[in-house]
C-alpha cells in the first residue's frame, strides 16, 4: 500500500501498470499466469472468491470457462471501475473493499483465489479464517506472492533493472518499503514457513507449491529467459479445507458478499 490510498488510485499509476503490463516477456504472463491457471485446474461449475482481484480479467476468464459465479474483492477505486466495465454482459460481481475487511459468507465458495495481492497485507491470519469460513468442504485456495526472497530485499531494485538479487533479513518478518512505478509501496515479507504455517493453523492441507521456474516456450527473447531462470520471482501455493477441521475455525464478525 502507499501512504493515504490504494496504489493503482494514485494519479498516473494504472496507466504505468498497464503498459508495464503490456511489454513482451513481462513476468506476469510468462511466469505468474501460466503456473496459476495450471493449480487452479477446471473451472467449471465453481463459484469464486478472488481476493484483490485487479482488473478482474481472471474473473471474465473463469467465467467464459464455465464457472458457476465471481466474486472479486479490490481495494482500488480505479481497479473497481476497470472489473465491472470488464464484467458487465457477466454474472461476475465485484465489491470495493478491502482484503482485509472482507468478510465472507458461509460455505460461498468452491475456490478463494489471490495473485499478488497477499503481499500488501500486513496480517494473514484473519483473512486466512475468513478464506476458511467462506468455503465449503474440500474447497481449495491458490495464491500467488512475490517470492521471499525477492521481499526479503529491495535494495538491489534501487539500482534499476536488477542483474543481481540480493536476499537479507530473510528471517525478520516484516515491513519493507521500496519505490514502483514513481510511488512509495509497502509489501509484508514472509518465509516459505510462516506462509505454510498460517495455511495450516486456519485449517488447510498442503497440495502443491511452485516457484516460478521459467518455461523456455513462454518466453519471446531468450536473454530474458536466462535472466529469470537465475531466482523465484513468485511463489504459488495450493491448499485445500482440512477434512478433519471443518467447522473449527470461527469469527465473530457478521458476514456480507
Amino acid at each position: 500500500m502507499t501512504e493515504g490510498k490504494p496504489f493503482y488510485d494514485n494519479p498516473g499509476v494504472q496507466e504505468q501498470y498497464f503498459a508495464h503490463r503490456a511489454r513482451p516477456d513481462n513476468p506476469n504472463d510468462v511466469l505468474e499466469r501460466p503456473l496459476f491457471l495450471e493449480l487452479v485446474g477446471n473451472l467449471g461449475n465453481l463459484d469464486i472468491v478472488d481476493l484483490g482481484c485487479g482488473d478482474a480479467s481472471f474473473g471474465k476468464e473463469a467465467l467464459l470457462q464455465g464457472a458457476r459465479s465471481y466474486t472479486g474483492i479490490e481495494v482500488s477505486r480505479a481497479m473497481v471501475d476497470i472489473a465491472q466495465q470488464k464484467l458487465i454482459e457477466t454474472s461476475g460481481k465485484i465489491y470495493h473493499e478491502g482484503i482485509e475487511t472482507w468478510r465472507s459468507q458461509a460455505g460461498q465458495a468452491n475456490l478463494v483465489t489471490s495473485r499478488l495481492a497477499l503481499n500488501y497485507v500486513e496480517n494473514l491470519e484473519p483473512v486466512f479464517q475468513q478464506v476458511n469460513r467462506a468455503l465449503r468442504p474440500s474447497g481449495r485456495v491458490v495464491i500467488s506472492v512475490e517470492h521471499p526472497v525477492i521481499t526479503s530485499s529491495f535494495e538491489s531494485l534501487a539500482r534499476g533493472r536488477r542483474t543481481t538479487w540480493l536476499v537479507d533479513n530473510y528471517f525478520k518478518p516484516g515491513p519493507r518499503f521500496h519505490t514502483w512505478l514513481g510511488h512509495k509501496v509497502t509489501k509484508y515479507h514472509r518465509t516459505l514457513e510462516e506462509y505454510l504455517d498460517l495455511f495450516t493453523n486456519a485449517g488447510f492441507e498442503l497440495e502443491r507449491i511452485r516457484e516460478s521456474c521459467p518455461k523456455k516456450e513462454n518466453f519471446l527473447c531468450e536473454e530474458e529467459y536466462e535472466r529469470r531462470s537465475r531466482i523465484p520471482l513468485f511463489l504459488l501455493i495450493a491448499v485445500r479445507k482440512s477434512q478433519e477441521l471443518h467447522g473449527t475455525i470461527r469469527t465473530d464478525s457478521p458476514a456480507n458478499h
